[in-house]
């Protein structure tokens, strides 16, 4: 981060064997990831803070990250800000670098402006029960808000996460190459690289 010029404080994330019930999620440890956001934004708000940013820690950033993020220019109406992620549908261009969001995964590095504060932490209560509830993250239940919240993300992606083991899944990805390109779907972004 002190490469990339960004300064942070760290917050310790809500450990889910602390948690007797996972509330409508699939497991406690993914209540807990919903919870960690919950409360870094309620943070947030206590502060008075007019926007926040979330990075989590197998973030890798890009190698111009700071030439790039610098050229950036976010339209006044953003709620939501990717520096990298996921997408599911197909993002519309908005100016060099910047796409709106139509709908994406991923909250490794997301930011968010205080007006957005409290549909984000609705949101991420997830639903108690009913269809779907099981399967809840915090990324599918955020990415509900995308088409409500303006929702811009960088691209290509400025930030994305490192090929690792997963405290939700167990398993062993990464939804990046090396290069920070998604590597599911990328019939949606395939036209923006040319």
């Amino acid at each position: 981060m002190a490469d990339a010029g960004v300064t942070a404080e760290w917050f310790r994330a809500v450990d889910a064997r602390t948690l007797r019930h996972p509330c409508g999620f699939k497991d406690t440890a993914r209540r807990a990831n919903s919870l960690s956001f919950r409360l870094l934004i309620r943070e947030a708000e206590r502060r008075r803070s007019p926007g926040m940013l979330v990075l989590e820690d197998d973030a890798v950033f890009h190698l111009e990250f700071r030439e790039r993020v610098a050229a950036l220019s976010l339209p006044d109406d953003w709620q939501i800000f990717y520096f990298g992620c996921q997408h599911l549908e197909t993002p519309r261009p908005v100016s060099p670098g910047l796409v709106r969001v139509t709908r994406a995964l991923d909250t490794h590095a997301v930011a968010f402006r205080a007006s957005a504060y409290r549909e984000v932490r609705k949101i991420m209560r997830g639903h108690r029960r009913g269809r779907g509830a099981a399967e809840q993250f915090n990324d599918v239940l955020l990415s509900k808000l995308h088409k409500k919240l303006p929702t811009y993300a960088a691209f290509p992606n400025l930030i994305w996460q490192a090929l690792g083991s997963s405290d939700l899944t167990g398993h062993t990805y990464s939804n990046y190459d090396t290069e920070g390109r998604q590597i599911h779907g990328t019939e949606v972004v395939r036209h923006l690289y040319r």
